[in-house]
């Protein structure tokens, strides 16, 4: 079977006057978090430019295993309660910095392609 990549792209926007706090809360937390879930092979955050982003101002490409992973992710909160409790906390602070937009699937399967 062909190897392909798959993505889980979640988008935001700084709050006003808030890129300096989030680059580092970012850095210090919201990073080392997604990168610690067992599911995820690689992680990348890009800042859109010249406002082609449409109205957000970052893309987090986080890679995934397979589309398993998405029942994974329910299953890995559901058996461990306080886990899940200290991640909600984590990811509930990072609305002082982020308007979290919409997430979507993407990868490089050849059904996916247009070309």
């Amino acid at each position: 079977m062909e190897a392909y990549k798959l993505y889980f792209v979640t988008t935001g926007k700084f709050k006003e006057g808030a890129v300096e706090d989030a680059t580092r809360w970012w850095r210090e937390k919201g990073a080392p978090d997604i990168l610690a879930e067992p599911w995820t092979k690689s992680l990348r955050a890009f800042a859109t430019q010249f406002r082609l982003g449409g109205e957000y101002d970052l893309e987090v490409w986080q890679e995934i295993e397979n589309y398993a992973v998405l029942d994974q992710m329910d299953e890995w909160y559901a058996e461990d309660a306080e886990r899940a409790k200290a991640k909600d906390a984590l990811w509930r602070e990072s609305f002082a910095y982020f308007d979290w937009g919409p997430s979507r699937l993407m990868g490089d399967w050849p059904e996916s392609s247009f070309a």
